[in-house]
């Protein structure tokens, strides 16, 4: 009902979280109405930023490692290793990434996500019309030696199909899901003089073989649906039964 003794009586959300977000106060206190209590309960709140959590993981039965990305940000990078490294630790001897909906981010993120697994080689590269060509590599000192397999949908993109075509084209993991969204170019966008953006194409992005994925998305080794009515996760129950029948590299 109040921040700091203010009223949030009219506000909007976004009035109310700028309140709480711009408060010069290192603690803020909150007046909360709840139902059965005849007075406003006061809290006082200590303020941190938080760090959202992209990627995350659990250990499955049968020492299966799984790791869900939801998007590559500045975090994805840091966070995949820790989990990894964790998964690791407790004796994980074959692994399952999950990109499903995953709408992408950042290319340099992919990149350093990728090169904790890929060999040595190239990563992702660039090309503008000019035949301009910027590439991305791996030195390869940590390549992946287990079993690996890629959950991906039709929600998959973007960077999120950077990192589906390199473990494709590396033949370091087996694709399972539904064909990829199908987004490969680069984008920029330019402030005009009265004030306006206009977004630009201005490359496409190719995997390590050469392949253009836009407008056709990455084709899944092991093509399985998610249908509206399942009632179970057939697309994970796909991915443990194939990533336990993979050979480890070791």
């Amino acid at each position: 009902m109040k921040i700091d003794g203010q009223t949030l009586e009219g506000l909007s959300l976004n009035d109310a979280v700028g309140l709480l977000k711009n408060s010069e106060n290192d603690t803020v206190t909150l007046s909360i109405e709840r139902e059965g209590e005849a007075d406003l309960i006061e809290t006082e709140v200590t303020k941190e930023k938080l760090a959202a959590i992209v990627a995350d993981g659990k250990m499955l039965d049968d020492k299966i490692g799984y790791l869900a990305i939801s998007e590559f940000t500045g975090l994805t990078p840091e966070q995949f290793q820790k989990v990894y490294q964790s998964l690791q630790d407790q004796g994980m001897e074959r692994l399952i990434i999950d990109l499903r909906g995953n709408p992408g981010g950042l290319v340099t993120a992919v990149c350093d996500t990728l090169r904790q697994i890929l060999p040595e080689g190239l990563i992702v590269y660039t090309e503008d019309k000019n035949g301009k060509r910027e590439e991305y590599t791996c030195d390869g000192d940590t390549p992946i030696s287990i079993p690996l397999v890629v959950l991906v949908n039709e929600n998959t993109a973007s960077a999120a199909e950077i990192f589906t075509g390199a473990v494709k084209d590396y033949g370091i993991g087996t694709i399972v899901g539904t064909t990829t969204f199908g987004k490969g170019i680069v984008q920029n966008t330019f402030q005009l003089s009265d004030g306006s953006v206009v977004k630009l194409t201005i490359a496409h992005y190719y995997t390590p073989l050469g392949n253009d994925i836009h407008k056709v998305g990455i084709t899944p080794d092991v093509e399985v649906e998610l249908p509206d009515d399942a009632t179970s996760d057939v697309q994970l129950e796909k991915a443990l039964e194939v990533v336990k029948g993979l050979e480890s590299a070791e």
